[in-house]
């Protein structure tokens, strides 16, 4: 069984390697059915988390949120800018 801790890291990773190489906006539906099987819940928390950290950047809609990779994400992944 994985440690609460590397569980949050693992699912920080999975979305930010995931926003990183999309080639369009992100939202919460698509991570959910994509990339991880995290509440709505906690997935809107740990986004905001990653926005707080400046590691994603919200379009801050309030209906259609959806969040790109901030530049930090890119170079961490090697993504081109």
């Amino acid at each position: 069984m994985k440690s609460s801790s590397l569980k949050k890291f693992e699912d920080y990773l999975n979305i930010l390697v995931y926003i990183a190489h999309a080639s369009h906006e992100v939202g919460a539906r698509e991570l959910e059915e994509e990339v991880t099987e995290l509440a709505r819940g906690q997935l809107n928390l740990d986004l905001n988390a990653l926005v707080d950290a400046d590691y994603l950047i919200s379009n801050n809609k309030r209906n259609t949120r959806a969040y790109t990779a901030a530049e930090k994400t890119k170079q961490l992944f090697g993504v081109a800018a």
